[in-house]
């Protein structure tokens, strides 16, 4: 069995302060499953109580840590030798490793017959993006520590473009280095990018049937922003003017008509 596991790209992304009791941060971001770049999940069934993790491709270590034995722990699922074709680059901002994991909830979900909004409550706990690749539409706002789904529509497949900038940013270090008192300064533009997704949409189906360039082309970039963003150029101005961050980074990308 194999699976696609499928990477992340933040449209808009607010961080609007910080819950002291978790060491977490709130945010509203509006998310697109990037369908053109993914992991593939090989899945085969050892016939022991023991899971093994291989990893292919980028080379990361794989400990007891990873994504995937996290998702296969909740579910109580044993027995079975899983290989990551890794091609979503780490510490970039596109989220595989919560997508690994939602790919393994999704499948073995399945088929113990748990429901979505219980499976998305369990990949809660392993990382706050996990919920939004359970969704079965590709775009969504999500609020909460952006693992609360709010809202989410059916839209043509968009066409993106990735800048791959060798820059790898540790999620948990681009948090630390935010300035929180500029943080979510730029948050009414998401609400307009709402307001325009929901004035597009039809209310039956949630489906969005215009194309890519009128809905979410050029003409809708004044809304895309990320909070992360200010700190990274900063750090990098070599990549300023290129591009919007992937996440909390380090990949940048674009949208074309």
């Amino acid at each position: 069995m194999k699976l696609i596991s499928p990477a992340k790209i933040n449209l808009t992304l607010d961080i609007l302060g910080k819950d002291e009791r978790v060491g977490k941060h709130f945010v509203n971001t509006v998310m697109y499953r990037y369908e053109d770049l993914y992991d593939e999940l090989s899945l085969t069934a050892n016939q022991t109580a023991k899971n093994t993790v291989t990893m292919q491709g980028i080379q990361i270590p794989v400990t007891k840590s990873n994504t995937v034995f996290q998702a296969l722990d909740l579910l109580g699922v044993r027995g079975w030798d899983i290989v990551i074709q890794k091609n979503i680059p780490v510490q970039s901002g596109l989220g595989g490793g919560s997508s690994n994991a939602a790919s393994i909830l999704k499948y073995f979900g399945e088929h113990k017959g748990i429901p979505l909004h219980e499976l998305q409550k369990l990949g809660a706990q392993i990382g706050a993006d996990v919920p939004f690749f359970l969704c079965e539409e590709p775009l969504a706002y999500c609020e909460g520590f952006g693992d609360q789904l709010v809202q989410s529509w059916q839209i043509p497949k968009l066409s993106i473009n990735l800048l791959n900038t060798d820059v790898l940013v540790s999620t948990a270090e681009a948090y630390a280095g935010l300035d929180m008192k500029i943080c979510g300064e730029e948050s009414a533009k998401t609400e307009a990018l709402l307001k325009v997704l929901n004035e597009k949409c039809s209310q039956s189906d949630k489906s969005i049937k215009e194309s890519p360039s009128q809905l979410l082309g050029r003409d809708l970039e004044q809304f895309f922003h990320n909070d992360f963003e200010s700190q990274y150029f900063e750090q990098h101005p070599e990549w300023r003017g290129s591009g919007r961050l992937c996440g909390s980074g380090g990949m940048i990308f674009t949208i074309s008509d």
